[in-house]
């Protein structure tokens, strides 16, 4: 039984180090988008350097938790783009989103501001995306 216990305690421990990336969606609107399929490649940029028009779609927080890597979090991000049906990310950034009430409660969920990250999810207007 000693074994066992000691097993299990040790099993837990390992998993409770891992941790696990989570990602949150908000959408700005309510229209249904057909979600793009993986391959799709959602680019990021910066919104002061977009020429072409554009529409704020909504808005993927990620957190990789400290034993994962920034670009996993980031991974998160474009996936979570392309289930919106979003053509790309803009303002990358670090910690929770400004823009959205109660931050406390995000960082309750996704752990600390120094591992989340958010960006929005923006949609080509007047635009064919490429699925």
């Amino acid at each position: 039984m000693r074994t066992f216990t000691m097993c299990w305690i040790v099993l837990m421990l390992i998993a409770s180090l891992s941790g696990c990336t989570q990602t949150r969606t908000v959408l700005y609107d309510k229209t249904l988008r057909p979600a793009k399929p993986k391959t799709y490649h959602i680019a990021i940029y910066d919104a002061s350097s977009i020429q072409r028009p554009y529409k704020v779609i909504g808005i993927a927080i990620s957190s990789a938790g400290p034993f994962h890597r920034v670009l996993d979090a980031i991974n998160n991000l474009q996936d979570e783009a392309r289930k919106m049906g979003g053509d790309a990310l803009i303002d990358l950034s670090k910690g929770a989103p400004t823009s959205l009430e109660m931050q406390t409660s995000w960082e309750a969920i996704l752990g600390s501001s120094e591992d989340i990250l958010n960006a929005k999810v923006i949609f080509w207007n007047n635009a064919r995306s490429l699925m």
